[in-house]
């Protein structure tokens, strides 16, 4: 199956994301490069970003509007979560 390469960026408000979670890295900080082989989900326009609890404990989520559907992505403790962005025009 064909790598497809993924960022571990912060969503901007107003531009639109697929999500996968990365599986393989190569490189050193800071010029790592991260792959999945999972095709990524799209999950639309990104609104806002919640976080709840501290520490080990905390939970953050990246919340996205699809056609008007609220879409959660929930950040993995492992930190694998990432994002592409994508040109609605082209969806």
């Amino acid at each position: 199956m064909t790598e497809i390469e993924v960022f571990r960026m912060t969503p901007q408000v107003g531009k639109y994301y697929e999500t996968a979670n990365y599986i393989r890295r190569e490189g050193r900080y800071p010029s790592e490069r991260y792959f999945t082989t999972i095709p990524p989900t799209y999950v639309g326009k990104y609104i806002r970003h919640e976080q709840y609890g501290y520490g080990d404990g905390g939970r953050h989520y990246a919340i996205f509007d699809n056609s008007g559907v609220e879409i959660t992505v929930t950040y993995n403790y492992e930190g694998t979560t990432c994002f592409r962005e994508v040109i609605k025009s082209k969806l």
